[in-house]
């Protein structure tokens, strides 16, 4: 599928009241109700929603609850489970049991369970912030819950004494890094380069935290460092891996660059991918068919990526915009697309007024979702396309954009888990415009 996170946009900084001093927890017995969108359970104290994590629905647990004074809501440590739901299942990951591993959240739930909580995390956000009823999604399975993920993002701190230390952090101690020995979802190829990059770590930036990600590309990976402001020698990292195909690094106050390259192909192993390429494929698919069932001549491809989807409908006789912010995924998307069709290097907010009328608005936002002047332009638009299909990783910024597009009809529905043993889902939804 598309390739949205390349579309990256600064966070949005928000200003906060002061935080209230937090109660001392108190112990008490809860019953979990049901799953919040972020995996965690749902109970009520006393009228109070309690967010509990690590429990499943029916779960009947004791918890210490800690809560703000005037708070409407709280949260809550698991402490022991008195009844188990018929939804519990023991963890594969030891990560996920002794040190709180934050990367996964439904390891302890059935497979079963988890497609059910994740239909419903989209049915609920589209009631309670789109203020729109819809009916719970069918959720499409993964053809393996286990070892399916082709990219790993692991924490690199530097102690005192000049060592490093690789992993991941625990989901309620995000400061902290724990050093990780497998991630059961993630590709073997994957964490074997891992350990070996461990292993060379001497060769990478000389600085006291930096963020690296691993992904599969061709035969081999391909990795991109954040932070430091001086690499002494990253052909010295390649030269002690070599299964690295190429090497991206992103300085401090610095922008992307691509310091070594022996891959056999330009595809822009530097840009984001869909982490689970057998469902991304068959969601893609399924994209394709639903934009195409409206018989378009003319459709944007808003946060296009590498430009797959693009060539898809290109081929299929559509004359496309492909927006990208990715220079390097927008140009390599504009090698593959024929004479009818082109590709965009720039922000979706500032190309996509230019880039209408369309019969087919495609948006495959990142996890912030729509900007408000895209929507705002989308509502505006005359003649309106025939559809919009907006594809979406987090349900909650799905529903506040269709709150922002009034004038259009929720026409259908679906969902992808593309990410097993995680609380996040992909959904597809189609909207159409209402009569005027």
């Amino acid at each position: 599928m598309a390739d949205r996170r390349a579309s990256r946009r600064p966070p949005l900084v928000r200003r906060t009241a002061p935080e209230r001093p937090a109660l001392p927890p108190l112990r008490r017995t809860l019953r979990i109700e049901r799953l919040a969108a972020g995996g965690d359970g749902v109970a009520r104290l006393d009228g109070l929603v309690v967010f509990v994590p690590r429990t499943a629905p029916g779960d009947l647990i004791e918890a210490d609850v800690a809560q703000a004074p005037k708070a409407r809501f709280a949260r809550a440590r698991l402490v022991r489970v008195v009844e188990r739901s018929a939804a519990r299942v023991a963890p594969t990951c030891p990560h996920y049991v002794h040190q709180d591993c934050g990367g996964c959240q439904l390891q302890h739930l059935t497979y079963e369970a988890q497609v059910h909580a994740k239909g419903a995390m989209v049915s609920d956000a589209f009631l309670r912030i789109a203020k729109r009823e819809i009916h719970v999604p069918t959720v499409h399975v993964a053809s393996s819950p286990w070892r399916y993920r082709q990219k790993l993002t692991l924490a690199v701190r530097q102690d005192a004494a000049g060592q490093r230390h690789a992993g991941l952090r625990a989901y309620d101690a995000p400061d902290t890094v724990f050093p990780l020995q497998d991630c059961p979802i993630t590709n073997p190829q994957v964490v074997a380069a891992w350990r070996q990059l461990l292993d060379a770590a001497a060769h990478l930036p000389d600085a006291p935290e930096l963020r690296v990600a691993v992904r599969t590309l061709g035969e081999g990976v391909a990795v991109v460092v954040e932070g430091g402001s001086v690499w002494a020698s990253p052909e010295s990292l390649a030269e002690a891996v070599p299964a690295v195909q190429a090497i991206w690094w992103v300085p401090d106050q610095g922008r992307r660059r691509l310091l070594v390259d022996r891959r056999s192909s330009s595809e822009p192993g530097a840009s984001f991918v869909q982490v689970n390429p057998a469902m991304a494929d068959g969601m893609a698919r399924y994209v394709v068919e639903r934009v195409q069932a409206y018989r378009p001549r003319a459709v944007v491809d808003a946060y296009a990526g590498a430009g797959d989807t693009a060539v898809a409908l290109d081929r299929a006789g559509v004359r496309v915009t492909a927006i990208e912010a990715d220079r390097d995924a927008a140009e390599y998307a504009a090698t593959r697309l024929g004479p009818r069709s082109r590709a965009v290097a720039d922000t979706v907010e500032r190309a996509l007024a230019s880039a209408l009328p369309a019969d087919v608005v495609l948006v495959n936002p990142p996890r912030a979702g729509l900007d408000a002047t895209v929507t705002a332009t989308l509502a505006a638009a005359r003649p309106r396309p025939s559809a919009i299909v907006y594809v979406s990783c987090d349900p909650a910024t799905l529903a506040r954009d269709v709150a922002r597009l009034p004038g259009w009809r929720v026409s259908h529905v679906t969902c992808f888990d593309l990410f097993p043993q995680t609380a996040h889902v992909e959904t597809v939804c189609e909207l159409v415009p209402e009569a005027e």
